[in-house]
C-alpha cells in the first residue's frame, strides 16, 4: 500500500507526496484536486517521488494574482522550498497550461513534459475571449455544489467513477474561485510558448472529448518532436476514463531519453 506524506504547511502550495526516486509532478485541471491522481499515484510511486499538488485557489492553496503565469510561479517556488531541482510534469487541463508555462520558462529543470486534454490557448481571438468571458460571468454566483448535480457527461466525465469524483471535488470549490480560475485559463495564451519546449513532450486527448483536439494539436506541432496520441474510450477526464491505460502510456513515455541536463529517470 503506498504511503503519503503531506507537504509542510508553510509551502505556497498544499500537497502529497509518495515514494521516492527522480521527481514527478502533478497537476490537476481547473475546479478539482490532487485527488484527481489518485489512481496513479501508486503505480508513480514505485519509480518516483511523486509530488501532487493543489493549484492556486483549490483546497487550501491560497489564490494568486497573475493568472495561469502565477500559478505556474508557485509550483516552482514550492518545488523550490522542497530542494527538487529537476522533475517530470503531468497536467490535465489547466494543469497542462501551469505545465507548458513551466517547461517553457524552466526548461532546464523539466525532464519530461506531458499534457493531457490540456490545450495552450482557449480563445483564439479578444473578442472570444470576451465573449466567452461574458457566458462564464453567472459561475460568480452559482454554487459549485449546484453545478455538480449536472450529469456527469457535461463535465467530461465518461466513466461513472470519473464522474462522482468531479462532482465530489467541485462541491468543494467556492463560485468566486471557480469563476475566477476558468477566467485565468480563458485569458491564457501559451502559444509563443510552444517552440521553447526542449524536453520530450507527450500531448494526450480523449477520442470522447473532441472540443480539445485541434487545440491541443496545435500544442503538439508546436512543440519539437512532441507526439500526439487519442486515447480511446475516454472524455475529458482522461486519466480517471482509461485509468490503466494512461498509468502505464505515462510510465512508458517517462523513460525516453533526455539530454536536458543529463539522462531521463529511470522506471
Amino acid at each position: 500500500m503506498t504511503t503519503t506524506t503531506a507537504l509542510p504547511s508553510h509551502l505556497p502550495l498544499e500537497g502529497i507526496e509518495a515514494g521516492q526516486g527522480p521527481a514527478l509532478v502533478l497537476l490537476h485541471g481547473a475546479g478539482v484536486d490532487l485527488d484527481l491522481w489518485a489512481p496513479q499515484i501508486p503505480a508513480f510511486a514505485t519509480h518516483f517521488r511523486v509530488i501532487a499538488l493543489n493549484l492556486s485557489g483549490h483546497g487550501r492553496s491560497p489564490m494568486v494574482s497573475g493568472g495561469v503565469p502565477a500559478m505556474a510561479d508557485a509550483v516552482m517556488d514550492t518545488l523550490t522550498a522542497l530542494g527538487i531541482q529537476r522533475a517530470a510534469v503531468i497536467g490535465l487541463s489547466l494543469g497542462g497550461m501551469v505545465a507548458l508555462e513551466i517547461a517553457s520558462r524552466w526548461p532546464d529543470r523539466v525532464t519530461h513534459l506531458i499534457m493531457a486534454e490540456a490545450v495552450p490557448y482557449v480563445a483564439a481571438t479578444p473578442l472570444g475571449q470576451r465573449l466567452m468571458e461574458a457566458a462564464i460571468l453567472p459561475l460568480r454566483l452559482i454554487p459549485p455544489h449546484w453545478l455538480a448535480k449536472l450529469p456527469a457527461k457535461s463535465m467530461g466525465a465518461e466513466t461513472e467513477e470519473a464522474g462522482l469524483y468531479v462532482k465530489t471535488a467541485l462541491a468543494k470549490m467556492t463560485a468566486a474561485n471557480t469563476h475566477r480560475i476558468l477566467r485565468d485559463a480563458l485569458r491564457y495564451d501559451g502559444r509563443k510558448r510552444l517552440s521553447q519546449i526542449t524536453m520530450p513532450t507527450l500531448v494526450m486527448v480523449g477520442a470522447a472529448n473532441p472540443a480539445t483536439h485541434a487545440r491541443a494539436r496545435v500544442a503538439a506541432n508546436g512543440i519539437p518532436g512532441a507526439l500526439f496520441e487519442v486515447v480511446p474510450n475516454a472524455g475529458h477526464i482522461l486519466n480517471r476514463d482509461a485509468a490503466t491505460y494512461f498509468t502505464e502510456r505515462c510510465l512508458a513515455f517517462l523513460q525516453t531519453p533526455t539530454t536536458v541536463g543529463g539522462s531521463a529517470p529511470s522506471c
